[in-house]
């Protein structure tokens, strides 16, 4: 089944349409995962705000403490809005201490989909 959140805008990222995906990694501080959460929900769902076609947030199964929010860019551009945002920074703010530093987006680029 083919999702629609992933399926990239005509016209978008130049001729191939492609689209970009962030990926944010929360190792959080034993004991804390609820705080963390309770701290960053405000910012969960604030991408498609900036432009983003959708968002994940999940935990891992194998490892608790292990968070990824990930969201889903047509440009690069609307995330740093969001990143730099203001509401954006109170939640970094809020969570410095409950997670392992430093915190790096990392960028994907999907190049096919099913």
């Amino acid at each position: 089944m083919e999702s629609v959140l992933l399926r990239p805008a005509e016209g978008t990222r130049g001729s191939a349409g492609l689209m970009d995906i962030v990926q944010l990694d929360y190792l959080v501080t034993p004991f804390r995962a609820q705080r963390f959460v309770d701290r960053y929900r405000p910012a969960i769902s604030r991408p498609l705000a900036y432009g983003a076609r959708g968002y994940l947030f999940n935990r891992s199964e194998d490892d608790s403490d292990h968070f990824t929010h990930l969201s889903f860019w047509d440009d690069r551009a609307g995330f740093d809005r969001w990143w730099f945002s203001r509401e954006m920074v109170a939640v970094r703010t809020a969570i410095n201490g409950l997670h392992d530093q430093p915190l790096l987006p990392h960028w994907h680029t999907v190049l096919e989909q099913g």
